[in-house]
């Protein structure tokens, strides 16, 4: 999937087991506050919170800033 992102190594491995079918549905089921609406995460960065990914972004449609979290096992 290319996308301009980056990852620390821990949440590389994390992102590359989901699998790109998974990515693009996380990537395209933000909800962005400032649109009032569910959107896109575009330019993100992704590191871990103890067992959780964390996307930070910004909204494809306003570029405000947005996070998506993927919950670990």
């Amino acid at each position: 999937m290319a996308h301009d992102s980056r990852f620390t190594p821990d949440a590389a491995r994390r992102w590359a087991e989901l699998g790109g079918r998974a990515q693009t549905r996380l990537l395209n089921n933000i909800f962005c506050f400032a649109c009032r609406k569910p959107g896109t995460i575009v330019r993100f960065t992704g590191k871990m919170r103890g067992e959780d990914l964390v996307l930070e972004g910004s909204c494809m449609a306003c570029d405000s800033p947005v996070a998506r979290v993927i919950e670990g096992s």
